[in-house]
């Protein structure tokens, strides 16, 4: 009985593999940024996206925190504003942030301020206000996510 020639199997082609890219996490950190008390940085960059830990209203010199609520909000959003600058964005580059509170008393309060730092009412992160059981003194705590 002839034999059929076998039938050549197609030769696959490999898919192209994806180079693994290298990504490098950077610390932001300068003398006006207060330092986390934690074992992490108070943010980084990943590539060209920056992440927050909580950031929160210590004074930018002294670094001790205010007793006055107004005060230490305003802090913690000059403190985001200094961690986009030094990781070479502004706050128009930020897509989220979340606001940790000690009490939702403070919302009218956190509401004038955000007004004032995302003044234009169309170009503004979205936010997320959530009650926390912040540590003794704070008012609030800002994390946020950039796209520079």
């Amino acid at each position: 009985m002839a034999r059929r020639p076998a039938k050549k199997k197609a030769a696959k082609k490999a898919a192209p593999r994806a180079a693994a890219q290298k990504v490098r996490r950077t610390q932001i950190a300068a003398p006006d940024i207060p330092l986390h008390p934690q074992p992490f940085p108070t943010a980084c960059k990943v590539g060209n996206v920056v992440f927050s830990s909580a950031v929160s209203g210590d004074d930018p010199v002294t670094h001790e925190l205010p007793a006055d609520p107004e005060v230490q909000i305003r802090n913690a959003f000059r403190t985001v504003r200094r961690i986009m600058e030094e990781a070479g964005g502004s706050l128009d580059n930020i897509g989220s942030m979340k606001v940790y509170v000690k009490d939702r008393e403070v919302r009218p309060l956190i509401n004038k301020i955000w007004q004032e730092v995302f003044s234009n009412e169309k170009s503004r992160p979205v936010r997320h206000m959530v009650p926390f059981d912040l540590p003794p003194g704070r008012v609030c705590q800002l994390e946020f996510i950039a796209v520079l």
